[in-house]
């Protein structure tokens, strides 16, 4: 929970931590507000903090950490972050590194995936899950526009509301030239 996230969040001495995995600890938006504000873990390269209940407070405040400049897998799915959460993320300038991201079951609706379209950092970007988060044909709209994940070669956005218009729209891509799976 997060009074052990808290005390985790402190520990000044693992400088070589590469990946933490802190799935289904029901860890809140204070536990992970204390993650962001750690500046030990520079090297940090998978960060799993999957079925929790972070919230878009929790997630904007991982949003704003600066020292996981080698951040290339982070999993948020089933946090419940919402559109403000997804939107949070979205303007994250510090994780150019970023190859996988987990967003899975977070109600984010078209709102949040307009939000996550207009990211211009993670050109690196490979692998995104959407799964099951209430987008509709403007979410996927909007996502279809994205014209920096230059390196995506998966996209889950299955058990969403995508009908043909969306899927016209996504079909009309000419950016994201790598990719092999869409769902």
């Amino acid at each position: 929970g997060d009074k052990g996230t808290t005390a985790l969040s402190q520990n000044t001495t693992w400088t070589n931590l590469q990946t933490l995995n802190l799935e289904s600890n029901t860890i809140c938006a204070e536990g992970a507000t204390a993650f962001s504000h750690n500046t030990t873990w520079s090297n940090l390269q998978t960060l799993k903090l999957g079925k929790n209940k972070i919230g878009a407070e929790g997630t904007t405040a991982l949003s704003k950490n600066t020292t996981w400049t080698n951040l290339q897998t982070l999993d948020l799915g089933y946090n419940e972050i919402g559109a403000g959460g997804a939107a949070a993320l979205s303007q994250n300038t510090t994780w150019t590194n970023l190859q996988t991201l987990h967003l899975e079951c977070n109600l984010i609706g078209t709102e949040g995936a307009t939000a996550l379209s207009k990211n211009i950092t993670w050109t690196n970007l490979q692998t995104l899950y959407l799964w099951s988060n209430l987008i509709d044909d403007e979410g996927a709209t909007a996502l279809s526009h994205n014209t920096t994940w230059i390196n995506l070669q998966t996209i889950n956005l299955g058990n969403n509301e995508i009908g043909m218009k969306g899927a016209t729209a996504l079909s009309h891509n000419t950016t994201w030239t790598h990719l092999q799976t869409l769902h």
